[in-house]
């Protein structure tokens, strides 16, 4: 009875009696090494264009393995066999990278992009995706922050802004409610007060404006208060 192979990974299932004093041979060749470029196994190439994966029973082919890694190139469409299947795809080329059975939905990678794709039937094709929307959602179990560009928690942020400051901002302790103040020089936590000096000051051509405005306003008057006498 001959051999047959499985669906996904093509892998020689040998018959009963199949290969008398060579079944150690085809063990190795053709299921153990099979099932290590399955598990850890690359595709690494350039890709500008169309690339459709070599699929062979028994045998090395490029479909089996777990990785796309496309290395360079202007990007391009990737066939793989109609079968369930699961790919790790790292997309080094200037422009996008489809991963296709060639029917059904199609698994997008825009350049830069390192993800998986999964094919559940043999036909369609999905990806993982990694959403910034979290809808209201907290995360948390997040670790120190080393790189500018690092997440960091409340609590990081409200320690690290006075551990910063050292010797410039006085610490928090004991002064709840009071506001941080400074005279210029040292920064303290107080009540702020409002002093006379804190006023802008007037200048002396304020003063002679005001006792001008004051000195016609009362001649006004007084023209007023003779006619109105007169009138009577």
């Amino acid at each position: 009875m001959p051999s047959s192979y499985t669906s996904s990974f093509r892998l020689n299932l040998q018959a009963p009696g199949d290969n008398l004093n060579t079944w150690g041979v085809q063990l190795n060749t053709g299921v153990f090494q099979l099932l290590e470029d399955a598990l850890a196994g690359a595709v690494t190439q350039a890709l500008s264009g169309s690339l459709s994966l070599t699929s062979v029973n028994g045998a090395t082919d490029q479909a089996r393995c777990l990785a796309l890694n496309i290395t360079s190139g202007t990007g391009g469409t990737i066939t793989a066999p109609g079968v369930k299947k699961l790919y790790f795809v790292r997309n080094a080329a200037s422009g996008a990278v489809i991963v296709t059975t060639g029917a059904g939905a199609t698994a997008s990678f825009a350049a830069g992009e390192v993800g998986f794709c999964y094919s559940p039937d043999g036909t369609n094709f999905y990806r993982t995706t990694v959403t910034t929307a979290f809808g209201g959602a907290i995360l948390t179990g997040v670790g120190t922050p080393s790189a500018a560009t690092d997440a960091a928690t409340k609590g990081y942020v409200d320690g690290v802004a006075f551990t910063m400051a050292a010797g410039s901002l006085p610490g928090q302790g004991g002064n709840a409610g009071k506001a941080l103040i400074t005279n210029g020089t040292v920064a303290s936590w107080g009540i702020p007060t409002l002093t006379v000096g804190d006023l802008p000051a007037l200048a002396t051509s304020n003063l002679t404006d005001y006792a001008s405005d004051q000195a016609a306003k009362t001649a006004t008057a007084t023209k007023l208060a003779i006619a109105f006498a007169a009138a009577l």
